[in-house]
């Protein structure tokens, strides 16, 4: 939202989107709803995924992300073609899942272009920009889920072929407008009660370029190590025909457990959750990929694994409202007596449980912080600016020391974090936080600048810069700030701060 409302009107904006997302799933029966949104999840997820297959064939990878979604009617010769390759790797029904699915972005792409909006249409160009956009909408198909039983109170029926025409329109012209409008609301309260100026333009940049939340520590950004590789060792075999199973979301625990090792993540509540989840993968499976169990199967499975209550509260959303759904990781959705659930949504339930168990661990937080800065140096590295081996001067203690065109910058690197789903849908508790961060790096900015002439005399280098770069997406008017989500444009970023000095500079 770039144009200037007031908290009124943003808040009168959620609360009509939210009434047409009720409006909308209404009618819809809610068995039938959540069993084909969640088919079409997993064709979803596995277009999404397509990438991660090594083809070994550069022509028909080229064929294949190339593949004009948009004008599928005019190119159904290539896209026979592209079937018989894919079956070639992969087994019938994925292929006939992803071909289903490329036929209904075609025909929801065209009605895009012809009524609007644009910027969705142009998601559906080609497999690779539907690739793109679905999984920029995956979030929010997800947030659906947890909300249709509560939503969806009618008799009608959906089929799975008319899946995305019904689910997409509502996310595209409801559920994307109405994170807009909340993070709006989140950017106006924050600005506020720092007390600068409203600015609208200003963004809350949440998630990465990947739509991802930010976590303290990835498991991309985890060193190996000796006792990790001898975890690994059981790892299991998965079918080589599917993108997902449940030996790979087995897998998938067992690389955290590994990753993590010298935390002891085995040893903390994450092994009770574990065991839970690879249960659920043995016993409640069909078709390798669905989770039906029953609320007494899993009330009995709970407490023969030691659940605690937290643990068992997590793996259901229970929210009232679209935005609350959207910050869930909860892994399983109440349909009549069942549950029902993915290996796709345990794994990222495993996923984020491993995240809220070791932020609580401080050495887990001092580790991550060490890590953090070598994430940091390698992407300033990757725009030009030379890191210097510096870790202390005089007993005192430097995070990141670059240099670049004469230039010595200092950057601090704050990995603040707390779990998205406390904020992302409480305005003002985001700005509470907000406002608590800001003010703390202010400080540690001005704390740099007392010292910069310890760098001076090491470096023998005369222009000192200072940076700071915040793992939280923190809201702030001060351009030497730079959240993490948006690293890549650091380089731009203290561009415009040394003109702005020189400036300062030239009116002394």
């Amino acid at each position: 939202m770039t144009d200037s409302f007031s908290r009124d009107e943003i808040e009168c904006s959620l609360a009509k989107l939210q009434a047409r997302v009720d409006i909308a799933l209404a009618p819809f029966d809610a068995s039938s709803a959540m069993c084909c949104l969640l088919d079409m999840l997993r064709a979803v997820e596995e277009l999404i995924n397509l990438h991660t297959i090594n083809w070994d064939d550069d022509e028909f990878e080229k064929q294949l992300f190339g593949f004009p979604v948009i004008r599928s009617a005019e190119s159904m010769l290539l896209l026979r073609s592209i079937r018989k390759s894919l079956a070639t790797r992969l087994e019938q029904p994925l292929v006939d899942r992803l071909t289903m699915l490329i036929l209904q972005g075609a025909a929801i792409g065209m009605a895009f272009m012809l009524h609007g909006p644009a910027e969705a249409a142009s998601g559906f160009q080609t497999l690779a920009t539907m690739m793109g956009y679905m999984q920029s909408r995956r979030r929010h198909l997800v947030g659906l889920l947890h909300f249709i039983p509560k939503a969806c109170r009618g008799t009608n029926l959906i089929r799975k072929e008319d899946a995305l025409n019904v689910f997409l329109p509502i996310v595209e012209f409801n559920a994307t407008p109405m994170m807009g409008a909340q993070y709006a609301l989140m950017v106006k309260d924050a600005q506020k009660l720092l007390g600068i100026a409203d600015d609208a333009s200003a963004e809350t940049a949440m998630l990465n370029g990947l739509f991802l939340e930010p976590e303290r520590s990835s498991i991309t950004e985890m060193p190996n190590s000796p006792e990790a590789c001898q975890i690994l060792k059981a790892m299991e075999q998965v079918p080589p025909d599917r993108l997902f199973s449940a030996a790979e979301l087995r897998n998938d625990i067992l690389l955290c457990e590994a990753m993590y090792a010298e935390f002891d993540l085995r040893g903390t509540e994450f092994a009770v959750a574990a065991s839970l989840i690879r249960r659920l993968s043995k016993e409640f499976i069909e078709d390798d990929y669905w989770i039906r169990i029953s609320t007494k199967d899993l009330a009995r499975v709970a407490a023969e694994e030691g659940a605690a209550l937290s643990l068992v509260a997590a793996l259901t959303c229970g929210a009232d409202k679209y935005m609350e759904c959207l910050s869930s990781y909860a892994p399983l959705a109440l349909i009549g007596d069942h549950y029902l659930s993915t290996v796709t949504q345990l794994s990222r339930f495993a996923y984020s449980w491993r995240a809220r168990i070791l932020d609580r661990n401080k050495r887990f937080q001092i580790r991550a912080g060490f890590m953090f800065e070598d994430v940091v140096k390698g992407a300033l590295e990757k725009q030009g600016f030379i890191v210097q081996d510096i870790v202390r001067i005089n007993r005192q203690e430097f995070d990141v020391v670059s240099m670049r065109a004469g230039i010595v910058w200092n950057v601090q690197c704050k990995n603040n974090f707390v779990d998205l789903a406390r904020v992302d849908s409480d305005a003002a508790a985001f700005a509470r936080y907000n406002r608590r961060l800001v003010r703390a790096y202010e400080k540690a900015l001005i704390k740099e600048l007392n010292r910069e002439h310890l760098l001076r005399i090491k470096l023998g280098i005369e222009f000192v810069q200072h940076m700071l770069v915040s793992r939280f997406p923190v809201v702030t008017d001060n351009p030497r700030i730079v959240v993490f989500s948006r690293i890549t444009e650091f380089a731009v970023r203290a561009d415009g701060v040394l003109t702005a000095s020189e400036v300062e500079s030239s009116h002394v």
